[in-house]
């Protein structure tokens, strides 16, 4: 699937610009247009989005850490990124050092930044997907199953509680580990995060329905009823520790 038409055509384009040019070295970022593709293919339809999961972690899980922090200049954003107390940065990136990429993405790119003892606090997502790797440092992660929605309360179930370390991806949609939580143990924590929203256009995106995990109330099979709460009140509990 990742060599699709799209990405062969534009990785062909490159490699003929740089034969002009006599040059022998391979093909950098091609991993940007693949990205691309397999984002293209998840607003068409064309694949679920606990696949479009798959394909992107498979993809980071073989891209050389130098060439993704060449892509999106990370010894910039790590300078110029500031550093909250209680909450996490996120920071927009650019691939404009890489030639022939569409206008226009079909995914959003940013780059996170967190303290030490500070979280991307618990929360969840609606009609879209999205991805988190590790560029520096450790993260504690949480992932969550939704379950099942009611008014003031979200049903979910735990599927992972692990430390994250460089080269490390997570990634979540409505299929699979829609809820997520990040702490980072060490500083800075830097992340590359990408997003694809608004997969379905006839449904809501409501950006991020925060929780309570501490105050859930334990169900069967492994089932927690955690109580819905206000961005406000998700960064007083939950932002710093």
């Amino acid at each position: 699937m990742l060599g699709s038409l799209f990405s062969m055509t534009l990785v062909s384009s490159l490699c003929e610009a740089q034969s002009l040019k006599g040059s022998v070295k391979p093909i950098a970022h091609k991993w940007v247009f693949e990205m691309e593709q397999i984002s293209i293919n998840l607003r068409k339809g064309e694949i679920k989005p606990v696949e479009w999961q798959a394909q992107i972690e498979s993809l980071l899980n073989q891209v050389e850490i130098k060439d993704l922090l060449k892509a999106i200049d990370y010894q910039q954003l790590a300078k110029s990124t500031k550093l909250f107390d209680d909450h996490e940065t996120a920071e927009d990136v650019t691939f404009s050092n890489i030639k022939k990429l569409p206008d226009e993405l079909s995914f959003a790119p940013y780059f996170y930044g967190i303290k030490k003892g500070v979280s991307v606090v618990p929360h969840g997502h609606q009609n879209m997907a999205t991805m988190h790797m590790m560029l520096k440092g450790e993260a504690h992660g949480w992932h969550f199953d939704r379950i099942s929605d009611e008014p003031e309360f979200l049903i979910i179930k735990p599927t992972k509680d692990k430390l994250l370390t460089v080269g490390d991806v997570s990634t979540i949609s409505s299929q699979r580990d829609n809820i997520h939580w990040f702490k980072a143990q060490t500083e800075p924590v830097f992340m590359f995060n990408i997003g694809v929203y608004g997969l379905d256009p006839n449904a809501v995106t409501t950006g991020r329905d925060y929780i309570d995990p501490n105050q859930g109330e334990k169900l069967k099979e492994d089932l927690i009823r955690v109580p819905r709460i206000t961005g406000e009140m998700a960064y007083k509990i939950y932002g710093k520790s």
